[in-house]
C-alpha cells in the first residue's frame, strides 16, 4: 500500500532490464495465485488477493529495481502442497502467475509490470506438483535469447505493449 492508493501499483525501474540468459528464483509460502475468470485476483476484494501481492512483492525484490524484460521468458513452477484449491488445476496456477508478473489495469486498479511487459512473452511454462504437508512454491524465471522469428515477434508485441 502507499499513502495515496488503497493498493501498491509497483515501482518504477531504476536500472536496466535483465539480459538474456539471466534467471531469478522465487520461493514463496502458500499456494500460488490462480487465474479466476469471474473475478480478478488483482481486485483487493478477491479471496486470494494476498497470494497475488505476495508473488508481486517477491518478484519486485528479485528484480532488484531492474526494468521488465522485453523478450521471451520461461517459467518453471514447482508447487509443494497437500493438494490444489477446490476445482483448480495446475494450469490455473500457471495462468495466475503469468497475470501477476506483468502490468495490468482495470476500473479500480493499475499495476506496473514487474518481470515482463505482457504475459504473451511467456514462451514456455514447465510445472510440477510435489505432494507435501507444508504448501509453498518455487518459481524459476529464465530470460531467453531473442533470436529466431518467434522471439522477434514476441519482442515486437512487447515493444508495442510497452508503448501504450
Amino acid at each position: 500500500m502507499n499513502k495515496y492508493l488503497p493498493y501498491d501499483p509497483g515501482i518504477l525501474p531504476s536500472s536496466l532490464a535483465p539480459t538474456a540468459g539471466d534467471r531469478i528464483v522465487l520461493k514463496i509460502d502458500g499456494l500460488p495465485p490462480y487465474k479466476d475468470e469471474h473475478f480478478s485476483i488483482r481486485n483487493l476484494r478477491h479471496k486470494i488477493y494476498s497470494r497475488f501481492t505476495a508473488l508481486r512483492a517477491a518478484a519486485i525484490d528479485a528484480m532488484a529495481g531492474r526494468a521488465p524484460f522485453r523478450g521471451a521468458v520461461e517459467l518453471d513452477l514447482i508447487i509443494h502442497a497437500p493438494g490444489f484449491d477446490k476445482g483448480r488445476k495446475r494450469i490455473d496456477y500457471g495462468d495466475g502467475i503469468q497475470d501477476t508478473l506483468d502490468g495490468s489495469h482495470g476500473s479500480e486498479f493499475t499495476y506496473l509490470p514487474i518481470v515482463y511487459e505482457d504475459d504473451c512473452q511467456v514462451a514456455a511454462i514447465k510445472s510440477q506438483f510435489v505432494k507435501d504437508v507444508v504448501p509453498y512454491y518455487e518459481l524459476i524465471i529464465t530470460f531467453l535469447e531473442n533470436t529466431g522469428p518467434a522471439n522477434q515477434r514476441l519482442q515486437r508485441i512487447a515493444d508495442k505493449a510497452g508503448s501504450r
